[in-house]
């Protein structure tokens, strides 16, 4: 069984565009195709389809084929930044999850996430050009 401070489907990472950090609420509002990060923890400490988020929505995450065979039998105790593609509503691929420990303030990074997608702060918080 794999640590949980173990990070899975990074390899995938340098190949994909940077992914903007969301919420339930903001990935409701993401169009399908965008590649997002949703902070949150997973139930019963696996990869168990359903990551509940910083500001307490519910996502079905799918894992892409690179990552399912990574994250197989991984046990997930904590907080995780899930990094994908939306596909639908509720539905989220993953491509790769990170983890940030049992100690985090999920109130502090949900307003972090917030502030990062205000008009007059959104440039502090994107890729430079």
């Amino acid at each position: 069984m794999a640590d949980s401070m173990a990070a899975f489907g990074v390899s995938a990472m340098a190949s994909q565009p940077i992914a903007e950090r969301v919420n339930y609420g903001l990935f409701q509002q993401a169009p399908a195709g965008k590649r997002l990060c949703v902070g949150g923890r997973f139930g019963n400490d696996s990869f168990a389809e359903q990551l509940t988020t910083t500001d307490g929505g519910s996502l079905k995450v799918l894992a892409d084929d690179q990552l399912a065979k990574e994250i197989a039998d991984a046990r997930l105790k904590g907080f995780f930044e899930v990094i994908g593609t939306k596909e639908g509503e509720t539905t989220f691929r993953a491509s790769a999850v990170l983890p940030l420990g049992e100690q985090v303030d999920v109130g502090l990074w949900d307003e972090a996430v917030k502030m990062s997608h205000l008009p007059q702060l959104r440039s502090m918080f994107g890729p430079l050009a």
